[in-house]
C-alpha cells in the first residue's frame, strides 16, 4: 500500500502520471449562458402557476419553458440586472428582488416597477430585502433586513420597524402551519425571537437556543419544520415531534432549500445533500465539486440546482446512473459495452477496457496497449475460456481475463467490429479491408471485401459490409461480386430476429431490409430523434438506435413500429451515444462523458404538456396578456401571437397545431413559437392552438377571441344609411327622368302642335293674297286677251300647285323627287307670272337616290320664291335665272339655290322705296321650323345664305346651300 501511495505522489508531482479511475454519478442536464441563460451565477430559483421556471442572475432575469429562455434586463423594467430573489403569489405575480434595494414584479407579459406601478411607488424599501412571502390571508409580507412592509388586498401599507420599542434585525420569514407570516428576529435581546404579525405588530412567539449567529442563508422556515444553524450543526424542529435534531454542517455550508414535505437540500461550496426530514439522515448528494445555492422541484420531478459560476442544472431522473471512466481529468468515451458471462466490460479511448464482475459496484481497468497514448477500443467478442477479443485502432487483442493480461493477435488497420462465425472463424471489419481469419492465432485465410469499411454482421454465408458509400451484401462460400444494397454511408447493422437487417444510416435513418431489398425506413418524421444513426443493438422484436440527439427504442406494434425517444430531458443527460446494451430492463449507453445506466421501465414519461400565451404584439406594441375578446382598428391591426409549450422531461423540438376561425377550419402545423397576421379582414375571429411533446402529450386548446373592427364605411348605420342614400338618389333620379320624359313628351307634343301650326302658317305664306291676286290677274289678262290655252295652262299649273301644297302639308316627309316635283310646279307658274322673265334649271347628282331620300316637307320653297321676289324680280333684262342642285358628301345632303338676282343688299333698298308692300314672312317661319326640327335630331339640318358679287363688289346674285343629314 505504501509503494501504491508513493507511486502516485510521484506521478503527481511529476505531472505524468494519473491512476485511472471509475466513478458512479448522477446524469444532468446544463444550462448555461451559452444555452441562454442570462447568467451563469444564479442566485434565486421560482416556479410560477404556468409551469414556467424563474431563474434570478447576476446579470438578469430568466423564465424557461423547458426549450427556450426568455431574459430580462433593466431594459425591460427591472431596478437592477442583479437578481438576488424571486417569489410567486397566489395572482401568479412573479416578484424581483434586486441587489438594488427596490422591488417590482411581473405579470401578463410587463414588469411593473415603483415608477409605473402606483402601488409599488408608494413603497419606499430602505433595506435589504430578505425575502417576500404571502400569508392566508392574501396579505403581502416584504421582509427587509431592518422593517417589515405589509401590503394588503385593498392597497394598505402597513410598515412596522419596532419590536417591543427596539429596532431589529429580520434574520429568516415563513409561513407557520396556519398560513400566519412568522420570523426569527434579532433585536434587544441575546439570541434571536421568533414573531408574528398581530394587529400590525411582531409579537414574540418563542425564542432559539444556541449561541450560534444565524442568518437568513442558513435558516429555513417552514409550516411544520424550522432550520436554525448553530456554530457547526444545524437544529431541525419538527411541530409535530417532540425534541430537536442537530447534524453536522456540511462543509462550506451556503443555503437551505425546501424540495417538499419531507426533503430539504443543504447546500454548499462543494456539493448539495438530500436531507429527509422524516428519517433524520442524508439520503442522496449531488454535484460534488459544484458551489450550488439552491434548489428546486419542478412538476414534473424533476430537481433543479442553482450554482455560483456554473449555470443551472437539472436532474430529470434520480434512477439513471452515471459512470466515468477518467485519467485524472481527462473523461473518457465509451465505444463499446458487452456482457461475457457475469462480467460487464466497457471500452474507452487510450486502449482501456473497465471490467465490473456483478455483485460489484466498481470497475477495474486494464489498457490492452501501451505502445500508443491515443486509441479506442470499439468491439468485444467472446473468445471462450475467459478470453475475450477486443477490436481496436491498433488491431485486435487477446485478452485473459483472469491474469488480466493481453497481446496484439494481428495489426492491419483500425478495427470497426469483429464478428466469430463459429468456434474458429473471425470475420474483421476494418478501415482497409474485410478479412476472414482463423482463430485463436489469427491465421490469415482470404479477403471477403476489399474496400474500406464502417461497421459489418454476418448471417449465415452473408456478410454484410457497411461502407461510406453504401451497404453491400457478400457469399462468404462462393466467390461472387459484392452486391450493393443500399447507397449512402452506413454507420451500424445488427440483425433482427425475423430474418430481417436492420442498417442505421449516418444522415438518412434507420432502414429495415428484408431479403436484400429495404421495407421500411424510419426518420425524424416517424418520430426518431435524429437521422444521424450512430449505433444499433437489436434485442427481442426491438431495436435500440443511438444518435447525435439521444437514444431511441423502435418496438413492433400492431403490425407496425413505435419509436420511443430516451434523451437527455429523461435524465440521460448527454444526447450523443456511441454504443448501446441491453440486458433485460437494464439499458447501457456508452457517451462521450462515460456510461449511463438505467432501469427502462423507470424512467417517467411527462404526459403533461402546457401551453401558455406569452405575448401579443400588435403593430409593434405590447398588448396585456389578460385581455379577452380585445378589438382592433381597421387600420392597426398587424397582429403577432407569441405562445410556449411548456414541457421539462422530453427535450426536442414542441410542435404546435393552430386554426383560425373566422378564415380556415383547417389546422395547420408550425413548429414556431408565434404566429403573424399582418392585415386581416375585418370580422370575428378564435385563434385555437395546441402542443404537442416529443412524447405525443397533448396541452389544452389555447382560444383567443379577438375582433377586427369594420372600416367606417362598412359599419351598418353607415350602410344602411348609405343604401337610404341611394335609394333617395335612385328615386330622384327615376323622378327627374320621369318628368324629363313627361317634359320631353310635352315638347314633342308642343312642338308637333307649333309644327302644324308653322305648316298651316307656310301654307298660308305659300298662298298669301298677293300670290293668289297675281295669279288671277294674270288669268283674267289671259282671257282678256282670248288666250284660252294659256288661261287653261295656267291654272292647270296653279289647281296642281294648290294640289300639291295641300298634299304635302298634312306630311312631315317628302321624297326628293316629290320635292323636285313641288318646285318645278312652283317655279313654272312663277315664271309664267313674271311673263318669262326668267329660266331655271333642277340638277340632281348621279350618286343621290331621289326616290330614297327622305326631306323635311315645305323647306326649300321660301328660299326659291325669295330668290324670285328679291332677286329676279328686280332685274330689267329678263335674263333670270335660278339653279337648284342636288348632290351628297357622304354625310349630308346638300341642296344649292343660286340665282342672278340684284342681291341682298339692292333688294332691301328696293323694299324701303315701295312703302306698303306685303311683308314676306317666309324665311322667317322656315328658319324656326329648323330650329324645332334640329332639337329633335342627332345630326342638325344647317342653311346659309351669301351672296354673288362681282369684280366692283355689286351684287349679281344669292346663294342659298341648306344641308340635310343623310
Amino acid at each position: 500500500m505504501s509503494r501504491c501511495w508513493l507511486l502516485f505522489l510521484l506521478g503527481f508531482l511529476s505531472g505524468g502520471f494519473c491512476i485511472p479511475a471509475a466513478g458512479q454519478e448522477h446524469s444532468y442536464a446544463d444550462y448555461t449562458v451559452k444555452d441562454g441563460l442570462a447568467g451563469s451565477t444564479v442566485y434565486s430559483m421560482a416556479r410560477d402557476r404556468d409551469g414556467f421556471l424563474w431563474f434570478g442572475t447576476e446579470t438578469g432575469l430568466s423564465r424557461f419553458d423547458g426549450t427556450h429562455f426568455r431574459n430580462f434586463y433593466m431594459s425591460d423594467g427591472l431596478p437592477d440586472n442583479e437578481i438576488i430573489k424571486v417569489f410567486v403569489d397566489s395572482r401568479n405575480r412573479v416578484w424581483i428582488v434586486p441587489f438594488k434595494n427596490s422591488i417590482c414584479y411581473y405579470l401578463n407579459g410587463m414588469i411593473h416597477n415603483q415608477q409605473n406601478d402606483p402601488l409599488l411607488g408608494r413603497l419606499k424599501i430602505g433595506s435589504e430585502v430578505i425575502s417576500v412571502n404571502e400569508d392566508v390571508h392574501g396579505d403581502l409580507i416584504i421582509a427587509e433586513s431592518k422593517a417589515i412592509d405589509v401590503v394588503h388586498p385593498g392597497g394598505k401599507i402597513t410598515i412596522i420597524d419596532r419590536f417591543e420599542g427596539w429596532p431589529f434585525m429580520v434574520v429568516q420569514a415563513g409561513l407557520d402551519e396556519k398560513g400566519e407570516c412568522k420570523f426569527f428576529i434579532s433585536s434587544h435581546s441575546p439570541g434571536a425571537q421568533v414573531a408574528v404579525i398581530r394587529h400590525d405588530v411582531l409579537v414574540r412567539t418563542g425564542d432559539l437556543e444556541g449561541e450560534g449567529e444565524n442568518n437568513y442563508t442558513s435558516t429555513y422556515l417552514g409550516p411544520e419544520l424550522l432550520i436554525y444553524e448553530d456554530k457547526d450543526s444545524l437544529t431541525f424542529l419538527q411541530a409535530k415531534e417532540p425534541g430537536r435534531v442537530r447534524i453536522p454542517s456540511p462543509k462550506g455550508f451556503l443555503h437551505i432549500s425546501r424540495i417538499d414535505d419531507s426533503s430539504v437540500t443543504l447546500n454548499s461550496y462543494s456539493s448539495t445533500y438530500l436531507y429527509n426530514v422524516r428519517q433524520h439522515r442524508i439520503v442522496d448528494s449531488f454535484l460534488p465539486g459544484q458551489m450550488v445555492n439552491g434548489a428546486l422541484e419542478d412538476a414534473e420531478g424533476g430537481l433543479w440546482f442553482s450554482t455560483l459560476g456554473s449555470g443551472v442544472h437539472r436532474l430529470a431522473n434520480r434512477d439513471v446512473e452515471r459512470y466515468t471512466f477518467r485519467e485524472g481529468n481527462t473523461v473518457f468515451p465509451v465505444f463499446t459495452i458487452q456482457r461475457i458471462g457475469n462480467t460487464l466490460y466497457a471500452g474507452t479511448d487510450r486502449f482501456y477496457l473497465w471490467s465490473r464482475q456483478e455483485g460489484e459496484k466498481t470497475f477495474r481497468s486494464m489498457k490492452v496497449d501501451d505502445k500508443f497514448s491515443r486509441g479506442r477500443i470499439t468491439a468485444i467478442e467472446d473468445l471462450g475460456n475467459n478470453s475475450i477479443l477486443a477490436g481496436t485502432d491498433a488491431g485486435v487483442f487477446r485478452f485473459d481475463a483472469p491474469r488480466g493480461q493481453s497481446r496484439r493477435l494481428w495489426h492491419r488497420g483500425a478495427v470497426k467490429a469483429i464478428r466469430k462465425t463459429g468456434d474458429s472463424m473471425l470475420i474483421e471489419f476494418s478501415g482497409s479491408n474485410v478479412r476472414r481469419l482463423r482463430l485463436p492465432g489469427g491465421t490469415l485465410l482470404d479477403t471477403v471485401f476489399p474496400g474500406r469499411s464502417t461497421c459489418g454482421w454476418v448471417r449465415g454465408d452473408r456478410c454484410f459490409v457497411g461502407t461510406l458509400n453504401g451497404l453491400y451484401a457478400v457469399s462468404l462460400s462462393r466467390r461472387t461480386q459484392p452486391e450493393e444494397l443500399l447507397e449512402g454511408r452506413i454507420s451500424a447493422i445488427t440483425a433482427a430476429p425475423d430474418s430481417g437487417i436492420w442498417v442505421a444510416t449516418y444522415g438518412e435513418g434507420l432502414v429495415l431490409l428484408r431479403k436484400g431489398r429495404p421495407v421500411s425506413r424510419f426518420t425524424v418524421a416517424d418520430g426518431l430523434t435524429s437521422n444521424i444513426c450512430r449505433c444499433l443493438y437489436a434485442v427481442g422484436g426491438s431495436v435500440w438506435v443511438g444518435t447525435d440527439k439521444g437514444l431511441n427504442r423502435v418496438a413492433p406494434r400492431d403490425g407496425g413500429y413505435i419509436i420511443t425517444p430516451f434523451t437527455g430531458a429523461e435524465g440521460l443527460g448527454v444526447d450523443v451515444i456511441n454504443t448501446v446494451y441491453v440486458d433485460g430492463q437494464r439499458v447501457y449507453a456508452g457517451t462521450p462523458d462515460g456510461m449511463l445506466v438505467f432501469q427502462e421501465d423507470r424512467i417517467v414519461r411527462s404526459k403533461d404538456c402546457r401551453l401558455r400565451l406569452t405575448g401579443i404584439h400588435i403593430s409593434g406594441g405590447s398588448w396585456p396578456l389578460d385581455t379577452a375578446n380585445f378589438i382592433l382598428p381597421y387600420r392597426n391591426n398587424d397582429l403577432q401571437i407569441e405562445y410556449v409549450g411548456i414541457s421539462y422531461r422530453n427535450s426536442g423540438p414542441i410542435d404546435y397545431r393552430y386554426r383560425l376561425l373566422g378564415i380556415d377550419d383547417r389546422w395547420a402545423t408550425t413548429d414556431q413559437t408565434f404566429l403573424h397576421y399582418p392585415s386581416l379582414p375585418p370580422g370575428r375571429y378564435e385563434l385555437q392552438v395546441l402542443a404537442i411533446d416529443p412524447s405525443g402529450a397533448i396541452s389544452g386548446t389555447l382560444r383567443l377571441p379577438f375582433a377586427i373592427d369594420k372600416p367606417w364605411w362598412e359599419l351598418t348605420w353607415v350602410r344602411i344609411g348609405l343604401v337610404l342614400l341611394i335609394a333617395g338618389l335612385v328615386w330622384l333620379t327615376f323622378s327627374y327622368r320621369v318628368r324629363t320624359i313627361r317634359r320631353k313628351e310635352a315638347e314633342k307634343t308642343a312642338t308637333a302642335a307649333r309644327m302644324a301650326e308653322l305648316e298651316q302658317m307656310a301654307l298660308r305664306s305659300r298662298m298669301n293674297p298677293h300670290f293668289i291676286f297675281n295669279s288671277l290677274n294674270s288669268i283674267q289678262l289671259f282671257v282678256m286677251e282670248k288666250d284660252i290655252r294659256g288661261a287653261n295652262e295656267y291654272i292647270t299649273h296653279f289647281s296642281r300647285l294648290i294640289r300639291q301644297t295641300l298634299d304635302i302639308s298634312a306630311r312631315s316627309q317628302l321624297t326628293l323627287q316629290e320635292e323636285i316635283d313641288y318646285l318645278s310646279t312652283y317655279l313654272e307658274l312663277e315664271k309664267r307670272r313674271f311673263e318669262e322673265a326668267f329660266d331655271y334649271d333642277i340638277f340632281v347628282a348621279a350618286d343621290v337616290d331621289k326616290r330614297m331620300q327622305m326631306l323635311p316637307t315645305m323647306i326649300l320653297q321660301p328660299y326659291v320664291e325669295n330668290a324670285i321676289l328679291h332677286g329676279i324680280a328686280h332685274r330689267q333684262d329678263k335674263q333670270g335665272k335660278i339653279m337648284v342642285l342636288f348632290r351628297s358628301d357622304g354625310h349630308f345632303l346638300i341642296c344649292m339655290i343660286e340665282d342672278n338676282g340684284v342681291g341682298r343688299e339692292r333688294a332691301a333698298q328696293y323694299k324701303r322705296q315701295v312703302p306698303g308692300q306685303y311683308p314676306s314672312r317666309g324665311m322667317e317661319l322656315t328658319a324656326r321650323r329648323i330650329d324645332i326640327l334640329n332639337s329633335t335630331m342627332k345630326e342638325p339640318i344647317s342653311a346659309e345664305i351669301e351672296d354673288i358679287t362681282a369684280v366692283g363688289g355689286l351684287g349679281e346674285g344669292t346663294r342659298v346651300i341648306v344641308r340635310f343629314p343623310l
